[in-house]
């Protein structure tokens, strides 16, 4: 794998039934990758359109090594000051951090080991957001 294959992600989500995208934005003062409100309308990858059950922001920065925490780092230096009180926004029923991170099956055969610092877990912890971690195994 190359440097500049994006091979993971860091992601912030943030969801509710009653939450208002632009508000969010407002607050943290960046634009997300994604967003919309319950019950828009909004295309799917496959082409289909579907209906939004709740309400979802989202902003991502992209792991084109695997340094997961400098990752983490800069995602959350790019939502800002205001970020540890995102969650007492009206509308936000739930947010989470979720680390996805892809390997090759040489790397999987010596176990995987991802690496976050104190500070950029505070970080996270402080704006009250869980952390979820998805490695997986690409076969090729």
């Amino acid at each position: 794998m190359t440097k500049s294959k994006v091979i993971g992600s860091v992601s912030v989500y943030f969801h509710g039934d009653n939450l208002d995208p632009a508000s969010v934005t407002q607050f943290l003062g960046v634009n997300p990758e994604a967003q919309w409100k319950a019950g828009e309308e909004r295309s799917l990858a496959s082409g289909a359109t579907a209906r939004a059950r709740t309400g979802m922001w989202t902003l991502s920065a992209a792991l084109s090594n695997y340094d997961v925490s400098e990752a983490l780092n800069r995602l959350v230096n790019a939502l800002g000051r205001n970020f540890p009180g995102v969650l007492s926004l009206p509308g936000i029923e739930s947010g989470y951090a979720d680390i996805f991170v892809c390997i090759s099956r040489d790397m999987s055969d010596a176990g995987y080991t991802v690496k976050l610092h104190n500070t950029d877990i505070a970080s996270v912890s402080d704006a009250g957001l869980d952390i979820q971690l998805t490695v997986s195994v690409d076969e090729d």
